[in-house]
């Protein structure tokens, strides 16, 4: 019997150049797939922009159907509506191996509000979320079939000989994400504003990467205007190049309340680097800082203690550098090989629906 495909449907967003978590996290696992399982063909269904291309998408779809055993799902908020009644449709005939791995952090708080959601997510082979909390959360719904698959990158992390430790001042704390108001940028730049006031000199900067989206490009122009003396942007950064640019860095900064927030990318960028973090505790941050070794979290309602934390950091660069190596320790918790090797084990089980 010929061996059948994968399919991945997801955003890639093929020549858009998007750098935001979902379609990063996509095409990983595509490169991944294609790279564990060289003698199968893995077709990808781009869902970029579906509402315009949906026709030919789901002629796409039908065809992965036709072509695939085993269909990994990435579909963040909007898509998982529109799309999961279809693929479970299309699936009830077929019988192929669901897999979802979830985008973002708020899956939970979604399926507590839509018994139709729950129904959707119980009909897949695994939901793989980020965190054990996010486990917790669906099965509090009874919805037990999910497992704990964290994100992952293919990162050169930085050998430990190569660490750089950085002690003398200005300090550069670093942002590498995607650019909206939710992320943290104006709090992160008011921080850095308040330290050099305290001590009357420019004792830390800011660098900023990433996308800036466009509904917010004016405010961050006016931003970076403002701020002009202490904050700088880089542009965009490809994340294979990120330990790269992150490595000279002092400290990344992650001061985000965006919604969807699940496991930030950037902060592998940032363990990768040595380079350890100082977030705020917004949903799923303190199970992946580890405080006082791989950085620190604050309570994101009070953005005074971002200050402190950073003051902390500027004035003790003993301990900030000794963190750095227990940053590249963690970083090899997500390395596509403890990835893929999870997803293989799961796709070898004899039990799935696919006759």
């Amino acid at each position: 019997m010929k061996t059948k495909g994968i399919g991945i449907i997801g955003r890639v967003a093929d020549g858009a150049e998007l750098l935001d978590g979902q379609t990063v996290k996509t095409k990983i696992l595509c490169e991944e797939l294609k790279k564990t399982f060289p003698d199968r063909k893995v077709i990808c269904v781009d869902t970029y922009q579906y509402k315009r291309r949906i026709f030919p998408i789901l002629f796409d779809t039908l065809k992965t159907f036709g072509n695939c055993e085993d269909i990994f799902i990435l579909l963040s908020k909007n898509g998982r509506k529109f799309f999961f009644p279809i693929l479970n449709g299309m699936n009830f005939f077929c019988r192929r191996r669901l897999y979802h791995d979830v985008v973002g952090g708020a899956l939970a708080e979604e399926a507590a509000e839509s018994p139709a959601l729950r129904k959707q997510l119980r009909r897949f082979e695994i939901n793989w979320v980020e965190f054990s909390a996010m486990q917790d959360g669906l099965e509090e719904l009874e919805i037990y079939n999910v497992e704990v698959l964290p994100n992952f990158k293919r990162l050169n992390v930085l050998p430990p000989g190569q660490i750089s430790e950085i002690k003398t001042e200005p300090f550069a704390f670093t942002m590498f994400s995607r650019i909206i108001k939710e992320k943290g940028i104006e709090t992160a730049a008011k921080a850095i504003r308040e330290v050099n006031s305290r001590f009357g000199r420019k004792r830390a900067v800011l660098l900023i990467y990433g996308p800036v989206d466009n509904a917010y490009q004016k405010e961050f122009e006016m931003l970076l205007e403002e701020y002009q003396d202490f904050v700088s942007y880089g542009g965009c950064i490809p994340y294979q190049d990120s330990v790269k640019v992150l490595r000279n860095s002092y400290m990344l900064l992650f001061p985000s309340v965006y919604q969807g927030e699940g496991m930030p990318g950037t902060i592998i960028d940032a363990f990768s680097a040595g380079l350890p973090v100082i977030a705020s505790d917004w949903h799923f941050n303190q199970e992946l800082v580890r405080e006082g070794k791989t950085g620190y979290c604050y309570k994101w309602q009070n953005p005074e203690m971002l200050v402190d934390k950073i003051i902390y950091a500027v004035d003790h660069p003993e301990k900030i550098n000794k963190m750095r190596k227990f940053c590249l320790e963690e970083a090899l918790k997500y390395t596509p090989e403890k990835a893929m090797e999870q997803i293989r084990e799961r796709m070898e089980r004899k039990e799935g629906k696919c006759s």
